[in-house]
Order: structure tokens, then sequence, then C-alpha cells
């Protein structure tokens, strides 16, 4: 069972995207889910208390929440996978140039021709003014499921010290805080599993009413970090998992076609991770690389595949433990952006396919209510771009 929270800020919100140890610190451009639901065990237990209901929401592992993401008031934003790529000079100015590079840089890897990588009509940016002169670099940010730029607004917070026996600002004390302007949306989608979801759904759904206020992220003795619930409703529907694999094949094919490579007749899929995913070995080892790893399979609770190709995004999971007033030991992980393209062994699509749907559902890895492991199957920006510009240059 799944509902869309909606967040909207009240004040500037910092959320501190490595140790506050520096004068100068910068945020995260979200809300991680780690924070989000810090704050909301902080809400229910001044208006309820440690009953039996806050063990079953925090405690149980039954709820997932959610990183936050910058959306519009009625579209939720989407993290941009790595191999995303836009126009290098004019970035968001030409939109149009906003592409993917999944599928190039793997026909390029399997096969070993580098032609798709080399094709001027996909590399340089497709503006009269920008046609080969411009490449396209890789894109950051969020965009809606209409590929609509959404961008998290930030500024600057400047202060002192001030020094206890005179009461003044105490010389060379100077620090500062990049923080989330307030008046933006966040959005994400909270997750309930197991026998009691729609007790657990109406549970947390009138602790957090419209209207209901919440303090995240740092200084908000302060005054930052106050945010007000926006209400609750259906995710962003997304289209049946098995149309999305097979439209992914269909370009594989369609592009190999185009540059004359010969590709296996296997299907493929791929993995975008939508939050940073915390992955173990059986000797309790973070997992950072997947390069030669024949136990993928495994790790990713996907019996009957192989991967075959993959970026990597490095990341630190940081955090705060409010109940101790320590910081969390920083955790290694695999960022979110990471894509993994796997190749489904023959006779196993329908186990395949069905276990695809339970790890979309409820995530991978470790500390899965906290919102991390989270994945998007065959993301349609790996394959719905590269197919409509194929249908552009055909007409």
């Amino acid at each position: 069972m799944e509902r869309e929270l909606g967040i909207y800020t009240l004040a500037p919100l910092v959320v501190h995207a490595e140790r506050s140890r520096v004068q100068f610190t910068p945020t995260l451009d979200y809300i991680p889910g780690n924070a989000l639901r810090g704050a909301i065990a902080s809400h229910y237990l001044q208006v309820q208390g440690n009953d039996q209901g806050f063990q079953e929401l925090f405690v149980a592992g039954n709820v997932s929440f959610p990183d936050l993401w910058p959306s519009t008031d009625d579209a939720p934003g989407q993290f941009l996978p790595a191999t995303a790529r836009l126009c290098k000079r004019h970035v968001w100015k030409h939109e149009e140039s906003l592409t993917d590079s999944l599928l190039r840089l793997f026909l390029a890897e399997v096969t070993g021709n580098l032609e798709p990588l080399r094709d001027q009509a996909w590399d340089y940016c497709p503006d009269r003014d920008c046609r080969e002169i411009n490449k396209r670099d890789r894109a950051q940010g969020y965009v809606t499921p209409r590929r609509e730029r959404v961008s998290a607004r930030k500024r600057l917070l400047a202060g002192t010290s001030i020094d206890r026996a005179t009461g003044t600002a105490e010389s060379g004390m100077l620090f500062s805080h990049i923080a989330l302007e307030e008046d933006q949306y966040f959005k994400g989608v909270v997750r309930y599993q197991g026998d009691s979801a729609e007790a657990l759904q109406v549970r947390l759904e009138q602790l957090l009413c419209d209207g209901t206020c919440l303090r995240i992220g740092a200084a908000r003795s302060r005054g930052l970090g106050r945010v007000e619930v926006k209400g609750w409703g259906n995710p962003w529907p997304r289209d049946d998992l098995g149309s999305r694999v097979d439209r992914f094949n269909d370009a594989i094919k369609a592009l190999s076609q185009s540059y004359k490579l010969r590709v296996d007749g296997a299907k493929y899929f791929t993995l975008t991770l939508e939050s940073h995913l915390l992955l173990r070995d059986r000797l309790g080892q973070p997992i950072t690389r997947l390069a030669g790893r024949s136990d993928a399979s495994e790790l990713f609770r996907l019996p009957g595949t192989e991967l075959r190709w993959h970026i990597a995004l490095p990341a630190v999971v940081r955090g705060w433990n409010a109940q101790q007033g320590l910081p969390r030991e920083d955790e290694p992980a695999i960022g979110r952006g990471s894509v993994l393209i796997f190749c489904i062994k023959p006779g196993c699509e329908t186990p395949v396919h069905e276990q695809l749907a339970i790890v979309e559902k409820t995530g991978l890895g470790g500390r899965r209510a906290e919102g991390f492991g989270r994945v998007r199957v065959c993301d349609p920006i790996h394959h719905d771009v590269v197919l409509r510009e194929m249908a552009e240059v055909a007409s």
C-alpha cells in the first residue's frame, strides 16, 4: 500500500550534506527519509507518547518513510539518473536537449563498437544555436513525470556567535548555513506493508492531517526547519511493469539495428536507484563496488538474472541519533541515480517479473524504513527518449 505525502516549507530548512565541522555548511537539496521519520516520530511522542502505536509505526519496520523531493503543487519531482544528459553550456535553458545515454553506453560496452557514442546527432545539443558546438553533459536535478524541471531554491544564512560574558558578537566567530528556502513543496511516497497496513495508514494520516506542523533538520531552536503537511494522495501512476520491460527491449533492438550492431537475443531490464542503497556482504562489510561480483543476483534478490552493466555512484549515509544526542556512524552506500542492467536467463522470465514487482514495491538492502533502497524498474527515461529521438530522425 502506498500513499503520497506532501510537505510545504514554512521556514528555511537546513539538512547538512556533511558533518558541521567547518564555517560554511552546505545543505542537501531534498529531505532525507531518516530526517522525515525522526521528525514524525518526535511529533508522535509529543502528542501520544511511547505507546504500542509508536512501536508499530516506527520500530516494527512496516512503514517506510521516503526521501522527499522538490515538487510542484500538482506533480511530484523525480531524481534524474546518472545517465541523463543535457546541453553542456546552456543546461536547463535548452530543455529539449534532455536525453539519456544508458543504451548507447551499454551497446558500446557489449559490442565493442563506439559508433553509438560518436553520433553527433545525439552527442551534441539539438538546439540550432548549439548544434555541432556544445556537447551534452551529465544532467543533475529533478523533473516531473511530464519532464518539466523542478529545482530546490536555496539561500545563505549568516550569523555570529555571542560572547557569553559580554552578550555581544564574538570577534572572528562567524558561521553560515546554506538553507532550503521557505514556500517550497516536497513530496514522497510512504509505503505500508504487513497485515495491518490499512490500520497503519489510517493512524499515520490522522496524526499528520492537513496543516500539521513538523520541525526537520538543524538549527530548529533558531526557528529553522518548520514545515507543514499539505495533504495525502495517491502516487503518480506508473505504467505496467511488463510494458516498461518490453519497451526497454524494443529500444535496445531498434537502436542496435540503426547502427547495424549484433546483440544477443536475451531480455534485459534496468534498476535505477531512487535513494541510496545500503548493501552488506556475508561478513557484514558494506558493498560500494559491484564490478567483478558474481553474487549480484543474490544481492539484489533476483535469481535467474545476471548483472551485465552498471554505473554505481559512491555515497556516504550520515545521520543523527536524537535519543542519544550523538551523530550516527557514517555508512558507505551505492548512491541514488545509479543504474544497473540485468539480463534474464532463458526460461526465467515469469518468476523474474514477479520478483521485480516485489523488489520495486519493498526495496532492497538495509534501513528501508528510512527510505533507503528504493528502485525503479525500467525507468521510462532510459527508453522513451531514445525511441522519440529515433522517430524524429526517421521523419
